[in-house]
């Protein structure tokens, strides 16, 4: 989990509007920061803050007349499977098993199409379950698919990239930020954590993945966005 902790935070300091923009942390701080409840430590843990993020959704005609390029929905998918966290069927899966690979159907891709990844955190490991329940790799490998700071800034897999809900902002309703951060990285307005599309590294992305959790990791959605 301290590879996520670490690697987000890495995009925290690239974004001048993250709550930790000016605190970088190296692995010895975070297996050094207090426990809350093993196995978490104090920096796997989402910030709580205030803040607030608007998206607006409109048809596909309206859009092409709008000042800025319009991002389009390829996909989606959502779903929901158990009310209360002691119902959860298993604590190492979310619904993100149906919602993914729903929404990358609907959107006719597949994971080697995909240039960035938004996945809510509100802990290390609702990132790590998320990886594996989407199917970017195989259950229990999700240490190894983050291991050696894969994604981090200039890493091959670009996840998270604002800095997330552990080192960007985190008021309670986080799923808006990572839809935000994913138009933004698609229109190239992202500064200096800026990623490029993995086909073509002289070319913004071009297709992401974004997958909120809600309730007691109870609800899942997913949607691919895309440009062009």
């Amino acid at each position: 989990m301290a590879d996520i902790a670490v690697a987000t935070r890495k995009w925290a300091n690239l974004n001048p509007k993250a709550m930790m923009h000016d605190t970088t942390m190296s692995f010895d701080e975070y297996h050094d920061s207090r426990w809350v409840s093993w196995p978490f430590h104090l920096f796997d843990c989402c910030l709580v803050t205030d803040s607030g993020a608007a998206i607006i959704v409109t048809t596909a005609e309206r859009a092409k007349s709008l000042k800025k390029a319009p991002v389009w929905v390829l996909g989606a998918g959502e779903g929901h499977d158990h009310n209360i966290v002691s119902q959860m069927p298993d604590y190492t899966s979310t619904w993100a098993r149906r919602s993914g690979p729903l929404s990358m159907q609907r959107a006719g891709i597949t994971h080697d199409d995909l240039d960035l990844t938004m996945i809510y955190d509100s802990f290390t490991y609702t990132v790590m379950v998320t990886l594996e329940s989407m199917g970017f790799c195989a259950p229990g490998e999700a240490a190894d698919f983050v291991a050696n700071q894969r994604t981090a800034p200039g890493g091959d897999f670009a996840l998270n990239t604002s800095g997330g809900g552990l080192s960007y902002t985190h008021p309670g309703m986080y799923g808006s930020f990572l839809l935000v951060e994913a138009v933004r990285q698609l229109r190239g307005e992202a500064g200096d954590r800026q990623v490029k599309s993995k086909k073509d590294a002289s070319q913004d992305p071009k297709i992401a993945i974004v997958n909120g959790t809600g309730g007691s990791l109870s609800s899942t959605g997913t949607v691919v966005l895309a440009t062009g």
